[in-house]
C-alpha cells in the first residue's frame, strides 16, 4: 500500500498540490449537483465529440479501448490488471503521470462516452443499478482530515492507508462497461478535465464515485457528477485513468 500511494509523491509536489480540504460530501458549503439533466448530458456529449470521429487507419496502445476519436485505459491508473488503483491524488498528479506516458487526462464527455456505451446505458454494466458489481458497497471509514490535510507527511499517507478500501483492478467481473472498459464506478473516484457546464465550473470534477458509493446516497451512475472542489483537492479516495486522441 505504501508503494501505491507515495509512487506519485515526486509528482504531487508541485506548486498547489498538496491542498486539503474537507471531503467531498461534508460541510454545509460543500455541494454539489447529483446528476447531469439528462437532455443537458446529450447535447454536451454530443458538441464536446461532434468533431471526434472513427479514423479507420489509427490506433491504441494495447493497454487501452479504442472509442470513436480517442483511446481510453481499460483500468484506473496504473492500469495494470489485478493492480489496486492509485489513490490520495489531485488532477495534476494525473495529468503529470499521463503526460509522462504520453496520454493525458480523460474529459468528463470522453469518461461519460465510455461508460456509457453506444446504446446510452446508465450504468456501465448496465440498465438497472446493482450495488456490489462494482466496488461500491465497502462501509465509510471516517477520515481525520487534519492528519491527512499535513500531506506529504508520513502521517498522512499512513492515514491515507488506513482508509483506502481499493479493489484489484478487474476483480469486480461485471464492472465493465460495453465497450470494455473496466472499473468505471466504484473503487477510485477519477479526476477528469470538465466538458459540461456546472454550479462551480472548475477546469475538473470527479467521476465515478468510489468503493463506499456516491455523496448524497445517489447511486453510482455514468451521470452522476462532483464538481465541489478544484483539481487542487487531495482526498484519500481520489485517483484516474488516462485518455489520448486518435
Amino acid at each position: 500500500m505504501t508503494l501505491r500511494i507515495t509512487t506519485l509523491l515526486l509528482v504531487a509536489l508541485l506548486p498547489g498540490c498538496g491542498e486539503s480540504a474537507a471531503p467531498e460530501g461534508a460541510g454545509p458549503a460543500d455541494t454539489w449537483s447529483p446528476e447531469v439533466p439528462e437532455d443537458a448530458l446529450e447535447d454536451a456529449l454530443e458538441d464536446a465529440l461532434e468533431d471526434a470521429t472513427e479514423d479507420a487507419g489509427s490506433t491504441c496502445p494495447a493497454d487501452m479501448i479504442a472509442l470513436p476519436g480517442f483511446c481510453i485505459d481499460r483500468y484506473e491508473a496504473p492500469n495494470v490488471a489485478g493492480a489496486k488503483p492509485l489513490a490520495f491524488q489531485t488532477a495534476p498528479d494525473g495529468e503529470k503521470w499521463c503526460a509522462a506516458r504520453g496520454k493525458r487526462l480523460c474529459t468528463e464527455a470522453e469518461w461519460v462516452r465510455a461508460c456509457q456505451g453506444a446504446a446510452k446505458l446508465p450504468y456501465p454494466y448496465g440498465s438497472t443499478y446493482q450495488r456490489g458489481a462494482c466496488n461500491d458497497d465497502k462501509t465509510w471509514r471516517s477520515p481525520n482530515w487534519t492528519v491527512l490535510g499535513t500531506y506529504p507527511s508520513d502521517a498522512a499517507i499512513a492515514e491515507a492507508e488506513r482508509l483506502y478500501q481499493g479493489d484489484p483492478s478487474g476483480s469486480r467481473t461485471k464492472c465493465v462497461s460495453t465497450e470494455g472498459v473496466i472499473d468505471l464506478t466504484g473503487n477510485v473516484a477519477e479526476w477528469v478535465t470538465r466538458s459540461f457546464p456546472n454550479k462551480n465550473n472548475y477546469d475538473h470534477v470527479m467521476k465515478g464515485c468510489y468503493w463506499s458509493g456516491c455523496y448524497g446516497g445517489s447511486p453510482p451512475s455514468c451521470a452522476f457528477v462532483n464538481p465541489a472542489h478544484p483539481g487542487t483537492f487531495r482526498s484519500y479516495e481520489a485517483g484516474f485513468r488516462c485518455c489520448r486522441a486518435r
